[in-house]
């Protein structure tokens, strides 16, 4: 089972289990770890458990999300990873059998805790990112979230068609749903959802959509009783 390490001064504040598919972290009271310092935004970033995988993606905060000293915008979490937030740590330890090398004490005196020079260096980083060490292709996927055991699709295709038509790539049934009720297409900037008719209203993240949006990482998307949600996973290598 996973858990965070909350260490602040590299005191340990707490430890929290990962029981959830989800878990957000910030200052307001409704995440699932609370960090009351005005470093922090209201909801900073998010943890998905996505298969065997956690996947931390930065909630648009002010202050950005850094993994080991390297800002992040959405990446695989691995065992013993430092994730800054503020001015508190998070290690992120994945089950009692794969604890990081050292004991949990070494790893966090190791670990640079930010004052206030440290922080201005890592923010300013957001001016400049830094060239990645990798670059690894990856394919969108919408997983389904509700009952009607479709399961997880790639989007192996620069455009894939939603609806009950013979053509679509992704079959949904229903009076009023559309032949084609949306599209989902890849674009250089990333990939872009679109509603091109019928009856059934798409909603992402809750709002309805008339025209295109592009998705993020974990948009949640609804199609009449469907619901699934989108993300993006690495292609092995060739």
């Amino acid at each position: 089972m996973a858990r965070l390490i909350l260490t602040f001064n590299k005191q340990v504040v707490k430890e929290v289990p990962f029981l959830t598919g989800s878990m957000t972290i910030g200052r307001h009271e409704d995440n699932g770890i609370v960090i009351d310092n005005l470093a922090v935004s209201t909801f900073h970033a998010r943890i998905d458990k996505t298969g065997p995988d956690y996947i931390l993606t930065d909630l648009q905060s002010t202050n950005g999300t850094y993994v080991n000293n390297e800002k992040a915008t959405s990446i695989k979490l691995r065992n013993g990873d430092n994730i800054l937030i503020g001015k508190h740590l998070l290690l992120f330890v994945t089950s009692d059998q794969e604890k990081p090398k050292g004991d949990t004490k070494q790893t966090l005196d190791k670990t640079m805790i930010l004052d206030t020079a440290n922080q201005r260096q890592l923010l300013a980083r957001q001016k400049t990112p830094a060239t990645p060490l990798r670059v690894q292709k990856k394919i969108g996927v919408v997983s389904f979230i509700d009952e009607s055991g479709l399961g997880e699709i790639e989007l192996t295709k620069k455009l894939i068609k939603i609806g009950k038509g013979e053509t679509c790539e992704i079959k949904l049934s229903g009076f009023l749903m559309g032949t084609t009720a949306a599209t989902i297409s890849k674009r250089p900037s990333g990939y872009v959802v679109t509603f091109t008719g019928g009856l059934t209203k798409l909603k992402v993240n809750g709002k309805t959509v008339k025209d295109s949006v592009q998705l993020n990482e974990f948009d949640t998307m609804e199609l009449g009783p469907y619901r699934f949600q989108f993300y993006q996973k690495e292609l092995p290598p060739v």
